[in-house]
């Protein structure tokens, strides 16, 4: 997701979708970290259709295109809860396949297999990686 959609998904949020409310866009780009592309973030966003000025120096409302584009943006974004059980999920299979390995080695230790549980191990690794950037 590019900057002018996270923008626009925290006007969406902070207006809950509503035209009629004024979202001071200062504020707003302070909170979220962008304050110093203010101009070229609101020039994009009007350019869009997202938002309209509402009168005063950036305080500005979403439009009906704005609201349906976050909608559209949310929609596409993969439910958190989801991804979390679903890579919890390959990470007990991973592991109980790294037991597996393990058990193998202990009978016949070879330099293969080795190589192949440390393999096992950096996939582990990386799959908790990915969990915890969901949490």
């Amino acid at each position: 997701m590019n900057v002018f959609h996270k923008v626009l998904i925290r006007i969406f949020e902070i207006s809950g979708g509503k035209d009629s409310f004024d979202v001071d866009l200062v504020d707003l780009l302070k909170k979220e970290g962008f304050y110093s592309n203010i101009d070229s973030i609101s020039r994009q966003l009007q350019d869009e259709g997202w938002i309209t000025e509402s009168g005063r120096k950036n305080v500005v409302r979403i439009t009906h295109w704005g609201t349906t584009e976050a909608k559209r943006v949310l929609s596409a974004s993969p439910d958190k809860a989801n991804e979390v059980e679903k890579n919890s999920n390959k990470l007990l299979n991973e592991a109980k396949e790294l037991i597996i390995m393990l058990e193998e080695f202990a009978v016949k230790p070879e330099s293969k297999k080795l190589d192949l549980i440390d393999k096992r191990l950096s996939d582990l690794r990386e799959r908790s990686g990915t969990i915890r950037t969901h949490l």
